[in-house]
């Protein structure tokens, strides 16, 4: 029973130690090696027997060799000693702030950005060798990634009075603050204007996304409304936004990015009068990671990123020239 309890307390020394005694065939070899002292190596040598309960090595004329438990033993440990040095590898580099690591991850939730995020991070940091996306769209499950370093970048969005929490180890940039535009069926009376007041919708079914994920966006769609002196019916929940869109086209009233724009669909948007339900896309990072010496260049490729996406949207473009927020 002890020794099996001894067998678990190797670590990556020892099997150094071993592999570089094979390797070199000499101790004094060995420690100039490992940078350490000859004395140094046949004490971790010695321990290391005394352990396992077996001599590794014999000494003959001068040269070391290993013995059949330490052959086995360094068969056993010739794949795994790499996989641990590129492990070792990769958890130093997730937390040096000098550089990327060779495999980025994003955390986001739905948006038009999201499709850009990998070439966008890789033309930035041509170092990295690949862009992973994890999506989710309850960013509560996305900041906790960044701040146990599980992911590099976060793309995540809040609401006016429902600003997200922030960890203490997570730092933030607001990369736009955008309008919430109103789905209509093509044929809606309404659906001819320029703008919409909130109000003038106030007699409508309305369609909302009911997972976990949009229930803040809920309770502010909802607050909003009351504030404007109704209460919505909500008389539709789906569970994804391409369900929503099939309801609107059968005459209910739906929410919508304005990025998002459903042209060819039976659907038109509109701004909603006044900006009333605004939101923000924030960039977040863990401020001990490589992102945090290198925020300002991300921050700008994002930004940009994200106003060339609004281009591509007619009815956002000329919100957005009427308005002269570009």
């Amino acid at each position: 029973m002890t020794k099996e309890f001894d067998v678990v307390q190797l670590d990556v020394h020892h099997l150094r130690v071993i592999r570089a005694i094979a390797d070199t065939g000499s101790l004094s070899r060995a420690a100039i090696a490992l940078g350490v002292t000859q004395p140094a190596v046949s004490a971790q040598l010695k321990r290391l027997e005394n352990m396992l309960g077996y001599q590794l090595f014999e000494r003959r004329e001068g040269r070391v060799t290993p013995t059949p438990m330490g052959e086995l033993l360094l068969r056993r440990t010739a794949a795994l000693l790499p996989q641990l040095d590129k492990l070792l590898e990769d958890l130093e580099q997730r937390v040096c702030p000098s550089g990327p690591p060779g495999v980025v991850r994003v955390a986001a939730v739905a948006s038009a950005l999201v499709a850009r995020l990998p070439s966008l991070v890789t033309g930035l940091w041509p170092e990295i060798s690949e862009v992973q996306v994890v999506h989710d769209d309850h960013p509560g499950r996305l900041l906790p990634l960044l701040a146990q370093r599980r992911a590099e970048v976060g793309l995540v969005k809040d609401y006016p009075g429902y600003e997200l929490e922030i960890p203490a180890n997570v730092d933030t940039a607001v990369v736009a603050t955008e309008p919430t535009f109103v789905l209509l069926p093509e044929d809606h009376p309404l659906a001819g204007e320029e703008t919409i007041d909130l109000r003038a919708l106030r007699d409508e079914a309305w369609v909302m996304v009911s997972d976990s994920s949009a229930a803040t966006f809920t309770r502010y769609f909802v607050e909003t409304c009351v504030r404007h002196g109704f209460s919505p019916s909500v008389a539709h929940q789906v569970t994804s936004q391409q369900v929503a869109l099939l309801v609107v086209r059968s005459g209910a009233i739906g929410l919508s990015q304005p990025i998002c724009d459903p042209r060819n669909q039976g659907l038109v948007t509109r701004p909603l009068r006044g900006n009333v339900l605004p939101r923000r896309h924030v960039l977040a990072w863990n401020k001990e990671t490589f992102v945090a010496g290198r925020r300002a260049e991300l921050i700008s490729a994002v930004v940009e990123a994200y106003w060339a996406e609004a281009k591509t949207a007619p009815v956002y473009a000329a919100y957005l020239d009427r308005t002269r927020e570009w």
